[in-house]
């Protein structure tokens, strides 16, 4: 099986809290969710459609990036993780590891940890929403209600007064966390005839240049579009 290594994850981490970051920034765990949906959905999609949409809604919070090579280092992390994501399915659907909260209760005299997987689900349902209708079939599908049941309670804000009842409590909200790997499984396998292969989706996702990888003329790696000198390669995003 294949994981994303913890020194990946951590420096990714430490970028996406860092100053530099929007507050509308998605954190790692939202990244996670983010990147498995576009990794495991319907259709291949270029990281010049997801990307910007890490950063927050608006071209405002794109990172002022310090350099060439740091825009390109952490647009190479988070495809390492997409990598990662995706191969990890092809290999053992059952094995995936995606990254959840952890929230600690002080309940009294006996302090616990809970799993949590709102910004997971969050962030898997922001990745969907970059092609949603192309994820009618599964929506259409008899078993979607029960598959999306975790992660709409998790992640959706639009739940009925009986629906937050039942993710009132972190006890509960850790039994649900706890149902979401299955059903992510259950998704996958879903659109595995529908999907071209693997090697074309990671294919589709890497760069394949040499570096130095990002020039004045190439497109900013933060996802606007444009290119990196009328982006965040200007002098004023520089300084």
């Amino acid at each position: 099986m294949t994981h994303t290594d913890d020194k990946t994850l951590d420096e990714l981490d430490r970028f996406l809290m860092s100053d530099i970051m929007s507050e509308n920034t998605m954190t790692i765990e939202m990244l996670d969710g983010y990147l498995t949906a576009i990794a495991i959905g319907p259709t291949t999609i270029q990281p010049t459609e997801w990307l910007a949409d890490v950063w927050g809604p608006t071209e405002d919070d794109a990172p002022d990036f310090e350099s060439y090579e740091q825009a390109e280092h952490v647009f190479g992390l988070m495809m390492r993780h997409y990598n990662a994501i995706l191969q990890t399915f092809e290999a053992d659907p059952a094995s995936i590891a995606p990254l959840f909260s952890v929230n600690e209760v002080d309940d009294g005299d006996d302090p616990r940890e809970y799993i949590d997987a709102e910004a997971w689900a969050n962030g898997f349902f922001q990745g969907m929403g970059l092609c949603w209708d192309d994820w009618q079939p599964l929506l259409d599908h008899p078993d979607a209600e029960q598959w999306l049941r975790p992660l709409r309670l998790l992640g959706s804000d639009d739940l009925d007064d009986e629906e937050r009842e039942l993710v009132s409590q972190p006890a509960e909200r850790e039994t649900l966390s706890e149902q979401v790997p299955p059903a992510v499984a259950r998704i996958y396998e879903f659109w595995l005839p529908h999907r071209g292969s693997t090697q074309e989706r990671l294919l589709a996702q890497t760069i394949q240049r040499d570096a130095p990888k990002v020039g004045r003329n190439d497109p900013c790696p933060c996802g606007s579009g444009k290119k990196f000198k009328k982006c965040h390669g200007t002098d004023d995003a520089q300084d």
